[in-house]
């Protein structure tokens, strides 16, 4: 019998291939597990009126974890929010302006709405990756104030540019705003800035201490930068085969590829087989 009681996932790379639905026997691992009693949690980058499009298809009622660990929010009754970190103004004022500086394509992400100043890739694209509604200001700055007038904040900024471009913007953000931002690769195409408080383990740790389960009864499964801090957490860290460095350098264990049904593979190995 497994003595694992918590199950965490990444949803793009890792328990799906980004784009489509899981696979049938992704789905049915998943409910076996549940009917088991293991509680299984979606962790990503996404927002939550996108996340919870696969929380739904796939049959879970736990809370979700989204924006890489800065909401973690409830699913059933009304939706309450559970943790929330909005990124800090004044780190944020000086990206907007590194961005309209350089010409990056910076997006900014209130909770139900993405903000951005011009739109550099076809509709599609941000269907696929984010879905939220779009608007179109004329400066990055306006979004902020639009945000601050509703009282809020925003709760990741998202550079889009090609994966080069990107691994030299990357570590030059890491080193500019260490301990006042979290710099995260989540996609080849992506750098996103959140609080320095925010991490996909640390809102991993928050549920796992709600539901009163152990660290050492945890699994988490990932493929991608923003995934190593809740793979190096869990009692057991697992990376598909598709996976960045170092979330495999990370990793106790590597399952096979997303299109090979990993997830799938770590539940019948780890929860229903008790290895």
């Amino acid at each position: 019998m497994s003595h694992y009681r918590l199950l965490a996932l990444d949803i793009d790379g890792t328990t799906v291939v980004s784009g489509r639905p899981a696979t049938p026997r992704v789905r049915e691992a998943i409910a076996v597990a549940q009917a088991r009693g293991v509680h299984v949690i979606l962790a990503t980058g996404r927002p939550y009126r996108s996340a919870i499009q696969y929380g739904v298809d796939l049959g879970l009622s736990t809370p979700l974890i989204c924006f890489q660990g800065a909401l973690v929010k409830e699913v059933t009754g009304g939706a309450a929010t559970l943790l929330a970190e909005t990124v800090p103004p004044e780190p944020l004022a000086e990206v907007v302006a590194l961005a309209q500086e350089r010409q990056l394509d910076l997006t900014i992400y209130g909770e139900d709405t993405i903000y951005l100043s011009s739109m550099s890739r076809p509709r599609s694209f941000y269907d696929l990756w984010f879905g939220l509604s779009t608007r179109r200001v004329p400066s990055l700055d306006q979004a902020l104030q639009i945000l601050r007038t509703r009282g809020t904040a925003p709760f990741k900024g998202l550079f889009i540019g090609e994966p080069q471009d990107n691994d030299r913007l990357a570590p030059e953000l890491a080193a500019r705003f260490a301990g006042r931002l979290t710099v995260l690769r989540s996609h080849p195409l992506f750098v996103e800035l959140l609080s320095p408080k925010v991490s996909k383990g640390r809102a991993v740790a928050f549920l796992a201490e709600r539901y009163g389960v152990p660290q050492a009864e945890t699994i988490a499964v990932g493929d991608s930068g923003n995934d190593v801090s809740m793979v190096r957490w869990a009692g057991l860290g697992v990376a598909v085969r598709n996976a960045t460095a170092d979330v495999l350098a990370a990793a106790d264990w590597v399952a096979p590829p997303v299109t090979e049904d990993a997830v799938a593979v770590v539940i019948e190995r780890f929860i229903l087989n008790g290895s």
